[in-house]
């Protein structure tokens, strides 16, 4: 496929009005030009779908050997878990990988895709399959091929890497509905910018609609940010004590008789567990909690935590040898389903009787 042929430097200055010169420097030294003469040649510059030359040159020869990938943070343990297995087998085949952040939405993602071709990756690496329409246009528009980790999605053009989170969340409320708990709340990350999460909230609400209490406890949910501080506050709404306060006793445990937690990722399965143990509330004989992702810390917790142990270090070879593939021999890309399973440990257990 041909790819167009993409704008120089004198037509970014034709567009915005200025000299050669004054498009160099803003390129630069954006620093030394005024912000308002910079923003006309950005502007310019984005109209055209301009490329340094640098950058065109290596995407036109795939002669960069690098890859990038664009994820939310560095906070949750699981992006690093991912990246670290991604980058060892890129290494192994003499490839390099550039890692940016949205920083949790406030940068755009589409900026940070951007700036990866802009830099002359071969291609770029995103998590998840809901992405804006310009930036999957973007990639297109000048042939960047691209993988969607950590989902997978099989009636999707998309090429996706990853699990069934909404089958495995679905399978991780039943394993505690077999327990016999039947009030049970979950603690996610917002799901309104990820689509992983709402997948596996979508896939525990299924499993518990078969409780007559399904529409209470889902009054009591949580969406928090994923640190051990918006587990603790979420704890500290669920808590018998009025707005949160420590009950040294562990009386009463959780209100309206909640006797499990389940929360969609390890470090909010973490930071709650430790939150009610704060509380003097025993796991698992008041309270059971579940996580999701098994990061290395989810076997040394006390109790060691009951989770879904996802293929993280597998994707990122998957993924890895994927894109080389393609990108050596032409190889097709094609999606792929990694398998995944509970993890039982201690941290769950039989719901304590309500008598």
């Amino acid at each position: 496929m041909n790819k167009p042929r993409r704008a120089g430097v004198r037509e970014v200055a034709q567009l915005a009005g200025v000299s050669v010169a004054t498009v160099s420097r803003v390129l630069n030294n954006p620093e030394k030009v005024v912000k308002k003469t910079a923003d006309k040649v950005l502007a310019a510059a984005d109209a055209l779908d301009f490329l340094p030359n640098n950058a065109a040159r290596v995407l036109s020869q795939h002669q960069s050997r690098t890859l990038g990938i664009v994820i939310p943070t560095f906070e949750n343990p699981i992006y690093a878990k991912f990246i670290d297995a991604l980058e060892g087998a890129l290494a192994r085949a003499h490839y390099s990988l550039l890692v940016t952040t949205t920083q949790k939405g406030r940068v755009t993602e589409f900026d940070k895709v951007r700036e990866l071709v802009n830099m002359g990756v071969d291609a770029v690496i995103l998590p998840g399959g809901s992405h804006a329409a310009e930036t999957l246009d973007y990639l297109s528009r000048f042939s960047v091929p691209v993988v969607f980790n950590s989902i997978y999605l099989p009636d999707s053009p998309l090429i996706t890497v990853g699990y069934d989170n909404y089958g495995l969340a679905k399978a991780l409320a039943e394993y505690l509905m077999s327990l016999g708990h039947q009030r049970i709340v979950i603690l996610s990350e917002s799901l309104a910018h990820n689509d992983r999460a709402r997948l596996r909230y979508d896939g525990a609400v299924a499993a518990l609609q078969a409780l007559e209490s399904a529409r209470a406890d889902r009054e009591h949910d949580q969406f928090v940010d994923v640190t051990t501080a918006g587990a603790s506050a979420a704890i500290g709404e669920l808590s018998c004590e009025p707005g949160g306060a420590l009950d040294g006793e562990g009386q009463g445990g959780l209100r309206d008789g909640i006797t499990a937690v389940m929360c969609l990722n390890d470090v909010l399965a973490s930071g709650a567990m430790l939150a009610l143990q704060r509380r003097g509330i025993r796991v698992p004989q008041q309270v059971s909690v579940v996580g999701f992702d098994d990061l290395e810390m989810a076997e040394f917790l006390n109790p060691p935590l009951t989770t879904v142990d996802l293929p993280v270090e597998e994707m990122g070879e998957v993924i890895a040898q994927a894109l080389i593939r393609h990108l050596e021999d032409d190889a097709p890309l094609m999606s792929r389903l990694l398998d995944a399973s509970l993890a039982i440990r201690g941290s769950a257990g039989p719901a304590p009787s309500q008598g």
